[in-house]
């Protein structure tokens, strides 16, 4: 499964998707076109330099101007999609930026943004043009790092009803499970919280976030495990438990897999990163001469 995948497209107008929508996010930057696009419920006109950043699910289509194309008669855009899971994976691997991610997840419309913000964005695509698939993972690293560090600012230019109801169910499963997550949590518990049988939950909670919710549920709990053995107070066996695992062998396996290593090496890096940022004794023999 391609957990992102660039697209640079020069096309006739009547060879463009109709209407459609896909479970993944979606940056579409408008090289060269004009004509009237799409977005959820909202249909407006567009023009060269045209951006949107789409979340899953809300249909959409540009429907290009025959009259406005190149000397062959074409028009060009460019478009990065990537899921959900991928933006996890960088929160997994960048604990410091989770809080920003996990905001940028709660984009509930379609978006575009203006001055500094938008020249950033749509330079990045342009240069994706001319890279190789193998050099685009940096870029699409820093278009997701621009992208929730601004998404506060976005200007709205596009919204679909069914996602408001979606964003509304979605945030009460997560603030349930980030409050209760210590407990024993069953499907059928969360379901039922959220007014759902297990099997629409399921559905649902998939085609929502692109992965299972006990995918998601044990991804909190590692990432709370991680606070608890930043603090150096408890033992993995305590964090197991004190995060909501009942069985240690499944803990070393669900935190390997979030984070590509044991609980015990983690604890471990913790520990020599503390060693390393000690003063040196000639260090502090100095700092207390100073007081003396």
């Amino acid at each position: 499964m391609n957990l992102y995948k660039f697209d640079s497209v020069v096309i006739s107008p009547s060879d463009i998707i109709s209407l459609h929508k896909q479970d993944t996010w979606e940056l579409t930057y408008v090289v060269h076109g004009r004509g009237t696009r799409t977005l959820g419920d909202v249909t407006s006109e567009f023009s060269d330099g045209d951006l949107a950043f789409i979340p899953p699910h809300i249909p959409h289509c540009w429907k290009y101007d025959n009259n406005y194309t190149d000397d062959r008669g074409r028009v060009e855009y460019a478009t990065l999609s990537f899921r959900t899971e991928f933006i996890d994976r960088c929160s997994s691997a960048f604990p410091e930026i989770t809080e920003r991610l996990e905001e940028l997840k709660s984009v509930s419309s379609v978006i575009t943004f203006n001055n500094k913000t938008l020249e950033e964005l749509t330079e990045m695509m342009l240069r994706m043009r001319t890279e190789k698939m193998s050099e685009l993972l940096p870029y699409v690293f820093r278009i997701i790092l621009l992208l929730s560090k601004h998404e506060s600012e976005g200007i709205v230019i596009g919204s679909f009803s069914e996602t408001d109801r979606t964003y509304d169910r979605i945030n009460k499963v997560k603030e349930f499970s980030q409050s209760n997550y210590a407990r024993a949590i069953t499907i059928d518990m969360i379901a039922n919280h959220v007014g759902m049988n297990r099997s629409s939950f399921c559905t649902f909670f998939k085609k929502a976030t692109g992965q299972t919710y006990i995918t998601y549920l044990n991804k909190l709990r590692v990432d709370r495990a991680c606070y608890l053995l930043r603090e150096g107070k408890f033992s993995i066996t305590e964090v197991c438990y004190m995060v909501g695992f009942n069985d240690v062998p499944y803990f070393n396996r669900c935190f390997k897999n979030n984070r590509g290593m044991s609980p015990k090496d983690y604890a471990d890096g913790v520990i020599t990163q503390r060693q390393v940022i000690k003063p040196r004794k000639k260090d502090t023999q100095k700092d207390q001469n100073k007081q003396d």
